[in-house]
């Protein structure tokens, strides 16, 4: 089928105009043909059944019904309000049909002593059943129209439904899209993977997702069509991998020295997990190679990522980079700060804390240790991307809790790396040697610079369509000016020029100027290939084979200055579930560290309810008495009318009463405080100078005190499992057993008795991770700034992890074998790989 038949501007099909459009496009974003194709049913009723009148029973449930419409009438009731009624009889009794609202339009278009099949759920009252605002169709209608046996239900809006499109309009227009489009369409995947997969094709599988002729052609068009939509997704970021370790040089950490040696040799404060050893390995070789490093590495709370973290800053200080470590808040920098500052106190290193609070006098020592390079490891907040903080050689940035920077931040990491040295002086040694040597052929050249830009051919204009869509994967520049040349078709990162002779290359003059190019460009760096007019209108394929070829043969890195960017590590706590990594960090190495350091004893975690509270407080008596601390924390800092849930100030009252000076002594810190006053009483509470901290969850993430043992957590049905997670995880860090007690009210959701049951089961993060998965579904997991790429059409990432699966491996397994898709059974492919490129909103979404 003619794809630009599915690029028609909806209000085109018959039976939508422009009225109807403008609902659709600003309702459900459907703005065209194909919009429309791939808005799927929610769900499906079964029509396939036909009720008689006396056989219906009070169930409210959605019936069929064949009769006819034998007396209307309008009644008032209320105010000035209006119903319509009309006595609908078959041959085993009669019933009532009730319409509310559009009574003029209806009661102008029923028909009386005409069949009908009426659709709709059922109401019994005094003895009499009445079904209110009925689908209707009349019956010579119903039994012609292109209909199967689950009647599809499509997504809709409230405005949707009070401007009278209905489902059943929905459902008429995509009939008529059926018939337009006759149902032809393009088959977007290979056919041997077809074939292996027993997929049903295109056109089944679209006919079938909204008019299924059977349950099990219902499945098989939702498998395809699922398979289908996470392979695209996974080619992309799978594509994405591909292409940075391919084009993106990084800096080769071949070194294993001084520092890394002495340090694992002599002062790890304990042996390292096999976790921690496997993934130390894993980085050790992104580490080793030419391309830039791009790993994710998770850890579960207290699994040891900042001990790893630290060995990898020692492999790039022993091949003389320096390294920087970048957290989303200060009080988890100076934790960093601080424990790494301790690890590696006997290396004699230079290492330094830069945040907003850093004074202007430590600042200016900072950044010029920066500069002239003695500065080995920097540890920071957003400050480390002010324009100020410049590297000498920056060759390792590791970014805690990626998901709270924004892209745009993470990349200002990037242009802080160190540039290679310029050529810029080459290029004015070249072209002298090249000017005194032959004078005559040199000057044409500038002539011929104008003569390139005037004389665009009909061949360049195709190959600049296939390039400037990055068929190729490469970023290409058309008539880029180096210096004095223009040059057709310019790859930077892989300084290739590609250059078309067109009618104008035939004179021996011109072929000497040619020449003299192609000597010129070689010796400045620059790969040079030629194709004629006649090669690119001949075979387009063949020549971008050829190009692919040749810059896959090439380095990367771009001329003239161009920055090797440092490999970048990204760490988080919270455990992602594995099918979302899949799918939001596809296109990233992933590393786990899935046990905890010896010793460790788990932290044993109970449910406890408000009428429990003075037990509790006993126990946390007893605590102290043993030289333990206690964290409580509270979900609100002030009271909310609304909510009814203990709030942080009138919890610290009510604590200080009961835990009184001079016996106790109570500290607290909340969002809300200076970042001064804030690190004061954090640093009374780690010094052991206060019993219990009283916080908000500021104290997620970042607070590391060994001694405290008994994590309270006020009002816990407030908090979501993974928050609950990160905060039991600021106990248990010492030898001690630890605790960590909910307190909720009574009066509790079936969601948060499963999140509080989940808790008290088990201690492992990515449990947890996944039990919140399927409570709250992708989009919420990650937050609003993530949620774009989980906008799935069909699959759901929960329901169909096993199909997700196979999609990757599938889409591993082509790109293996076909990197640029550029084999002949990969065409069609590749074409609605490249489309979907282009839709930004879908792909863009991942550093």
């Amino acid at each position: 089928m003619n794809m630009n038949l599915l690029e028609t501007p909806i209000e085109y099909l018959k039976g939508v105009g422009p009225q109807r459009g403008e609902l659709l496009r600003k309702e459900l974003n459907i703005h065209k043909y194909g919009d429309l194709i791939n808005l799927y049913p929610n769900r499906y009723i079964d029509r396939t059944k036909y009720y008689k009148i006396n056989q219906l029973v009070d169930s409210s449930s959605e019936v069929q019904i064949v009769g006819k419409i034998i007396h209307i009438k309008t009644v008032e009731f209320g105010k000035g309000k209006q119903r319509l009624t009309a006595t609908f009889i078959d041959d085993t009794g009669e019933m009532e049909l009730v319409w509310f609202q559009g009574i003029k339009w209806i009661r102008e278009s029923i028909k009386v002593n005409v069949p009908y099949v009426v659709f709709g759920k059922t109401t019994s009252f005094s003895g009499q059943f009445n079904m209110a605002h009925p689908e209707m169709e009349l019956l010579q209608e119903h039994k012609a129209s292109l209909r199967s046996a689950m009647q599809p239900v499509y997504p809709s809006t409230e405005k949707l439904t009070n401007k009278g499109i209905s489902n059943k309009v929905i459902n008429k227009i995509m009939q008529q899209l059926f018939v337009e489009t006759q149902a032809l369409f393009t088959e977007t995947l290979p056919t041997y993977l077809i074939q292996e997969l027993q997929l049903i094709p295109k056109n089944a599988a679209l006919f079938n997702i909204h008019f299924p002729k059977s349950q099990e052609l219902l499945s098989k068009a939702q498998f395809r069509l699922k398979f289908e939509e996470l392979f695209f997704i996974q080619l992309q970021l799978i594509t994405k991998n591909l292409i940075r370790k391919h084009k993106i040089k990084g800096h080769p950490f071949e070194k294993v020295g001084e520092y890394f040696t002495q340090f694992y040799n002599h002062h790890l404060p304990f042996d390292l997990t096999n976790a921690q050893k496997k993934v130390l390995k894993e980085i050790r070789n992104d580490l080793g190679s030419p391309a830039q490093m791009n790993r994710l590495l998770q850890g579960d709370v207290g699994s040891g990522k900042t001990i790893v973290a630290l060995m990898c800053m020692l492999l790039a200080i022993d091949n003389g980079f320096q390294a920087c470590l970048m957290a989303p808040t200060e009080i988890l920098a100076t934790q960093h700060f601080n424990g790494i500052t301790e690890l590696a106190q006997a290396l004699n290193l230079n290492i330094k804390l830069l945040t907003g609070s850093t004074k202007v006098a430590d600042r200016r020592i900072i950044h010029e240790e920066l500069e002239n390079g003695s500065l080995h490891i920097i540890i920071g907040t957003h400050a480390l991307l002010e324009d100020k903080v410049q590297f000498k050689n920056l060759g390792l940035a590791i970014i805690d809790e990626q998901h709270r920077f924004g892209v745009e931040q993470r990349s200002k990491l990037w242009r802080k790396a160190s540039p290679n040295p310029s050529i810029g002086g080459e290029t004015e040694r070249v072209l002298r040697k090249y000017q005194t040597a032959r004078p005559s052929t040199y000057n044409l050249l500038k002539e011929f610079k104008h003569q390139n830009k005037k004389n665009c051919t009909q061949a360049e204009t195709i190959l600049w369509e296939c390039l400037r869509n990055k068929n190729l994967e490469f970023k290409f520049r058309r008539q880029h000016i180096i210096d004095m040349f223009i040059a057709d078709f310019i790859c930077i990162e892989k300084k290739l020029i590609i250059e078309v002779d067109g009618g104008y290359h035939t004179t021996i003059e011109q072929k000497e100027v040619d020449e003299l190019r192609t000597q010129i460009l070689n010796e400045l760096g620059y790969k040079v290939i030629r194709f004629t007019n006649e090669e690119v209108l001949g075979n387009i394929d063949a020549v971008l084979r050829k190009i692919s070829a040749t810059l896959r043969s090439l380095p990367s890195g771009e001329v003239g200055g161009a920055i090797i960017p440092p490999h970048v590590l990204v760490m988080t706590a919270t455990p992602i579930p594995r099918t979302l990594a899949m799918s939001l960090y596809g296109d990233l190495d992933i590393s786990v560290i899935d046990e905890l350091p010896p010793g460790r004893k788990p932290i044993q975690t109970v449910h406890r309810y408000d009428s429990n509270r003075l037990k509790v407080w006993q126990f946390i008596r007893e605590e102290i008495e043993k030289g333990r601390q206690i964290y409580i924390v509270y979900p609100l800092i002030q009271e909310s009318e609304t909510l009814d849930y203990k709030d942080l100030m009138d919890g610290y009252e009510s604590i200080s009463r009961d835990f009184q000076l001079p016996k106790y002594s109570v500290s607290i810190v909340h969002g809300k405080m200076k970042p001064d006053e804030k690190e004061s009483e954090m640093r009374r509470f780690s010094e052991g100078k206060t019993n219990i901290m009283v916080a908000t969850t500021v104290i997620e993430v970042g607070v590391n005190v060994p001694n405290a043992s008994v994590m309270i957590i006020e009002s816990a049905e407030r908090f979501g499992l993974s928050q609950l997670h990160q905060l039991r995880g600021r106990v248990g860090r010492g030898a001690e057993q630890s605790y960590c007690i909910l307190m909720t009210g009574h009066k509790l959701s079936n969601e948060s008795k499963t999140r509080l049951e989940t808790m008290c089961k088990t201690n492992d993060g990515f449990e947890i991770a996944e039990v919140d998965l399927k409570l709250r579904g992708p989009g919420d997991i990650m937050g609003t700034q993530q949620s774009g790429v989980l906008n799935l059409r069909i699959a759901d990432l929960v329901k169909d992890r096993d199909i997700l699966q196979l999609a990757r491996y599938h889409a591993v397994k082509l790109l293996k074998d076909d990197a640029s898709m550029l084999k002949p059974e990969h065409q069609k492919l590749r074409e609605v790989f490249i489309e979907l490129g282009k839709k930004k909103n879908i792909w863009n979404y991942i550093s």
